[in-house]
């Protein structure tokens, strides 16, 4: 009879044991099922105690901060250039600010994100002060989502759909930028803890809080 050698069960196991699983879970998401009163410092520490790996915190808070909603007034096009356009801006100041764009889709009667005089956008690593631009000056800036850390690519300023907005409010509740993402890790064995739920289970169990899981319609 022909013989076939394989490798034992313990072997496979073992492998399968050491395979890790990524995830990447929004603290505002968790929030909505467990009650979380740490830091996500001291949440991520917590997690690792438990036998997970947090490889990263980013704070995505930080990217725009000093990101206001404005409205476009009133755009006329540069008088330098073809291919810019120099905005009237109300972000909520007691004067409006003039701001030169060259995205071909800023227009009047719009609300947009934009980066104050003094704002740090850490992404691009660029910081907005007043500036001439071709002869004008320009005071502020209308971001695009690749300015604000969203998107690789943008092709243009960001528009929001709403026609409600409050200006000179936090941009960041609108763009999902006043979230926490932790990046986990953990094990293949670990499939109870593989997804947002099982996280949430494991936050409740380390730290006694809360568990608040949906229930089906």
């Amino acid at each position: 009879n022909e013989r076939r050698d394989r490798a034992p069960d313990c072997g496979w196991l073992a492998v399968e044991r050491y395979v890790k699983e990524a995830m990447r879970i929004s603290l505002n998401w968790l929030r909505d099922l467990v009650s979380i009163t740490l830091s996500p410092a001291a949440l991520a520490d917590a997690l690792t105690r438990a036998g997970f790996e947090v490889e990263d915190i980013e704070d995505r808070t930080t990217w725009a901060d000093g990101v206001v909603v404005g409205y476009v007034t009133d755009r006329q096009p540069h008088p330098n250039s073809d291919k810019l356009s120099l905005c009237t801006v109300d972000s909520g100041a007691a004067e409006p600010s003039s701001i030169v764009c060259g995205a071909a889709n800023v227009r009047a009667d719009s609300y947009v994100p934009v980066a104050q005089v003094g704002t740090y956008l850490p992404i691009p690593d660029l910081k907005i002060k007043p500036r001439e631009v071709r002869g004008v000056l320009s005071a502020g800036m209308i971001c695009s989502l690749a300015e604000l850390g969203l998107t690789k690519d943008s092709e243009g300023i960001h528009i929001f759909d709403s026609t409600e907005l409050t200006v000179g409010a936090d941009a960041r509740p609108l763009l999902g930028l006043d979230d926490v993402v932790l990046d986990v890790t953990s094990t293949a064995n670990r499939a109870d803890a593989l997804s947002l739920v099982g996280i949430a289970r494991e936050v409740a169990a380390i730290t006694g809080a809360q568990l608040k899981l949906p229930t089906a319609p």
